[in-house]
């Protein structure tokens, strides 16, 4: 007998915003250690929305790469109608984040990197959340390995945020009705897994980017339907290639 398979549903407007600010509470209220735990919640909640990704992607998030490519892009300089096609992007401020691991269809350990929006639109900090992530990692005294991870280096796992998450979530939910409705089922509608990228795709066509712009964002589709084959682009990208990209990933991070 078959399953119907339960979807993750996109936040609505103001949610993020609201989540991240009790996200920010945590971290003032509580004890070091778990403060620097609320302070990779954060990060990971911003990668997931801004870069587009799934649960599990997030955690590709290499701290190293991170950590050497951290200081790019932050002297930018915002232009003048930067969502308009034509509009140079390359010095725009921008943070740059490397995904490592392991794709479908190709052999070894491979970077990818995205260059995202400094700030966005709706005014998620990305960069203030990726430089606070750093600081955390450090104070546990780690340079390589996960980003979102512990002192010994172990991943961590997509539970372990869900389960930081939702109750941040129902707290939303009893305090404002407005932003999550109160006959909203949390823990079944709402995951890491797939609402951030679900939100970040709805925003981006909210926000008039051409399906030709999320299909290029949305890169691990590719990989997904490679089915075992090799992807047709090159999954090792450098910064001059991920600048290159600015055009698709920063308008598309900018719009969240």
């Amino acid at each position: 007998m078959g399953y119907a398979a339960q979807r993750n549903l996109p936040f609505g407007a103001g949610v993020i915003l609201r989540l991240l600010e009790l996200v920010k509470e945590e971290i003032n209220s509580q004890s070091v250690a778990l403060a620097r735990e609320y302070t990779k919640l954060g990060a990971a909640i911003v990668l997931a929305l801004c870069a587009s990704l799934r649960g599990p992607e997030v955690f590709l998030l290499d701290l190293a790469g991170l950590r050497e490519h951290i200081g790019l892009g932050r002297d930018g300089i915002l232009p003048p109608n930067p969502l308009r096609a034509g509009v140079g992007l390359t010095a725009a401020p921008h943070v740059v984040v490397t995904l490592l691991g392991q794709f479908k269809g190709e052999i070894g350990t491979h970077k990818h990197q995205i260059a995202l929006a400094s700030v966005t639109m709706s005014g998620i900090e990305v960069r203030w959340w990726m430089e606070q992530l750093l600081e955390a990692r450090r104070q546990e005294g780690c340079r390589t390995g996960p980003a979102f991870g512990d002192r010994a280096g172990r991943a961590a796992l997509l539970s372990e945020y869900d389960g930081m998450m939702l109750p941040l979530l129902h707290r939303i939910q009893a305090t404002d009705p407005n932003l999550i409705s109160p006959s909203d089922d949390v823990e079944r509608n709402y995951s890491f897994f797939r609402s951030f990228r679900r939100t970040a795709t709805g925003r981006a066509r909210a926000a008039g980017l051409d399906e030709s712009v999320q299909t290029a964002m949305n890169r691990w589709r590719i990989i997904e339907q490679a089915k075992g084959r090799r992807p047709r682009f090159n999954m090792v990208e450098h910064y001059t290639h991920a600048r290159d990209l600015m055009p698709v990933t920063w308008r598309y991070s900018f719009v969240q």
